[in-house]
């Protein structure tokens, strides 16, 4: 279903950078297209942070619109089909730092708890990012969490 092999090649950071800055230029969009609608957006920019990895739209079929565009490919190391669930596992740490502002509309409390999560959700990417650089097959938390590598599949637009 997935349509690669986990022993697929490593991707470069360089492709996964890219990848995760256009995932980030569409959430961003899709957070300012509802800005108009109070916490709408952060919540939408969330759901896409968390589910991109199991979209099944089109050609980009359990991957985030980054990785299609980028010919990378996430795979389970025991070659499961991916799922939708398969995404929430390695991908809610992302989502955090989106939802914080959810947060805002809690009375008294709600700044100082705003301001908790979006350190926390900063950490959690810091972390991210290092574990990418830092593991030898570039896995992060969030796949040693969901038991997935991000591959090459070299059928990318870029």
């Amino acid at each position: 279903m997935n349509g690669s092999s986990p022993n697929g090649s490593t991707p470069t950071h360089h492709q996964r950078a890219v990848a995760a800055l256009l995932d980030g230029i569409i959430a961003t969009a899709l957070a300012a297209l509802l800005a108009g609608v109070p916490l709408l957006g952060g919540l939408v920019m969330g759901a896409y942070l968390v589910g991109r990895d199991g979209l099944q739209v089109g050609p980009v079929r359990f991957r985030s619109v980054g990785k299609y565009v980028m010919g990378l490919r996430l795979v389970h190391l025991d070659e499961r089909p991916l799922t939708m669930e398969t995404s929430v596992h390695r991908n809610w740490m992302l989502g955090v730092n989106a939802v914080a502002g959810v947060f805002v509309a809690v009375p008294i409390v709600g700044g100082t708890l705003a301001s908790l999560l979006s350190l926390l959700g900063l950490g959690f990417i810091l972390f991210e990012i290092y574990n990418v650089f830092a593991d030898s097959t570039g896995r992060r938390w969030g796949d040693r969490l969901g038991r997935t590598k991000v591959v090459a599949a070299g059928d990318g637009l870029l």
